[in-house]
Order: structure tokens, then sequence, then C-alpha cells
């Protein structure tokens, strides 16, 4: 009994710390309870400091914040939710999550995001919903998820994609859901892959129906799963005439353009043999040398 009433002595002292703990590292202005920081629609401009190590669920939603402060967020090693929803941050590296490979749940949808790098959310291992909607992203690499394997929702609506290389998400082995409406869709050839892959898998899109064309004219407001018989036609049309005329003068062009080549090549090949012949037969003549006339003469004559 005496045990017993020890161990819960000891239970209530740490919950009481803990507290105490939790109550003086709490930021200003923000709501703090175990494990839970609550710094929603605060007015901050700046990611906030003093932030309790054992926090696991943060909230910084609907402010002004620029930049993920990575110091502070990388003292948080049991952080599972992470809300910076709401905010003005242009741009997230590897360096901001480097502690951070509990992180389940991010939400950076509403920020001004450009573009999602290959080591972007590299360090984020666990992560299971990735929001980023509502930003400027023009560009997601191709390799921009090989480190979250886990993730099973995805959401890139409403930002700049005119086209995304569907190899880049579908390494995402656990994927349920991927939100891609909103986006200027470009319905071309580069679209081609994204086009059968909504319309082989329309239950992984549950926006499927407001996934449509910006570009060209003549498509825009279709559905990307409807427009892939247009985009083959695109990328597959038939050569016309004048494609053919084209390619029979680049052909004739390049074969007399080799002959005449071929032609001032052997010629200049011929000049240069002879040339060398007729300097090696100079160099083979040896002088013959004849005696002087008066010399034969005087001979001739002690010989009569």
């Amino acid at each position: 009994m005496f045990l017993y009433l020890r161990r819960s002595q000891g239970l209530l002292w740490e919950i009481l710390l803990m507290g105490a703990t939790i109550a003086a590292d709490c930021p200003p202005k923000c709501i703090c309870d175990i494990f839970k920081v609550n710094c929603r629609n605060k007015g901050f401009v700046s990611f906030p400091k003093n932030l309790p190590l054992n926090t696991r669920y943060l909230d910084l939603s609907r402010n002004s914040i620029t930049e993920i402060n990575s110091l502070q967020i990388n003292l948080l090693s049991d952080l599972v939710y992470l809300d910076c929803s709401h905010n003005a941050i242009s741009e997230v590296s590897k360096l901001d999550f480097l502690a951070g490979s509990r992180v389940a749940y991010l939400d950076l949808s509403y920020n001004t995001l450009k573009r999602v790098g290959a080591t972007t959310f590299q360090t984020l291992a666990s992560l299971i919903v990735l929001k980023l909607a509502h930003n400027k992203i023009r560009n997601v690499q191709n390799n921009a998820f090989d480190s979250n394997i886990g993730i099973r929702e995805l959401d890139l609506r409403n930002n700049s994609l005119t086209f995304v290389n569907v190899t880049a998400i579908k390494t995402l082995s656990g994927l349920h859901s991927v939100y891609l409406s909103g986006n200027p869709w470009d319905c071309q050839c580069t679209v081609k892959d994204l086009s059968q892959w909504l319309q082989k898998d329309k239950s992984l899109f549950p926006d499927d129906k407001d996934t449509v064309c910006r570009s060209p004219n003549s498509m825009a407001g279709i559905k990307v799963s409807d427009a892939l018989n247009n985009i083959l036609h695109i990328c597959l049309a038939p050569l016309d005439y004048f494609d053919y005329i084209f390619f029979v003068m680049v052909g004739v062009t390049i074969f007399i353009s080799g002959i005449i080549v071929a032609t001032i090549s052997g010629i200049i090949m011929v000049y240069l043999d002879r040339q060398r012949k007729y300097t090696e037969t100079d160099d083979d003549i040896e002088p013959v040398l004849y005696p002087p006339a008066k010399s034969n003469m005087r001979f001739s004559q002690i010989n009569t």
C-alpha cells in the first residue's frame, strides 16, 4: 500500500512538473496544453520561440510567418502534427526538418511556395498527410517524394502546375488520394501520362471532375482524364503533304552536300599524293659526272 501511494505521488509530481514546464515555455499569446501548442491567428510575423520541447501538436496557421525557424522546429523531436497554413512562407528546405522524422501531418497550404525540390521533404520519412494547396508551385521534381513513401494524402490544388511528371507521385505506393484541381493544366504531350493515370485510377483523384485543361484553347474546360484522345492526336499526329516535301528537301540537300564534300576531299587527296610522289622522284635522281672534253682529247692522242 505504501509503495503504491509512493508511486502515485511520484507520478503526480511528474505531471505537475510537466505542466509547470509547459506553462513556463509557452510562447506569448499562444495556448499551451499537454503536448499541444495553439498559436492560431495570433499575429505572429516570425516563427515563435520558447516552444515546449515535448510539443507534439503545433498550430501556427493564419499568421504572417515568412519562414520556418529551423532551430526552433528541430528542437521538437516529438512533433507529429504541424499546421503552418495561411502564412507567407515562400521556401522550405530539408534543413527546416532535420529532426522532423516523426512528423506525420504537415499543412503548408495557403502560402507562397514556388517549387517542390528533390530534398524539400527528404527528412520527413513518417509523413502521411501533405497539404500544399493554394500556393504558387510551378514545378515538382521527379524524385520529390522518394523519401516519403508513407504519404496517403497529397494535396496540390490551386497551384501553377501546367504539367507534372507522374513518376514523382507514383512512387508513393500507399497513396489513397491526390488532389490536383485548380491548376492551369496544359493538355498537350507533357500531360499525356497524367491523363492516362487519371483515366485509369479515377478513385485515386477525388476532384477529378474539377481537374480540367486550361490550354490549348481547343481543350479548355475539358477534364484532363477525358482529354487523352485529343492529347494523343496532338502528340501522334500523322505527317501531311508539306512535312513529306520538307523531309525530301532535307534529304536531297544532305545527299548533294555529301557528294560535294566527298569530291573536294578526293581532289585534295589526289593532289597531295601526286605532290608526294613528285618530291620522292626528285630526291632519288643521282647526278652523272662527265669528264671535261679536253682530257678526252689528250687521252686519245697518247693512245695513237
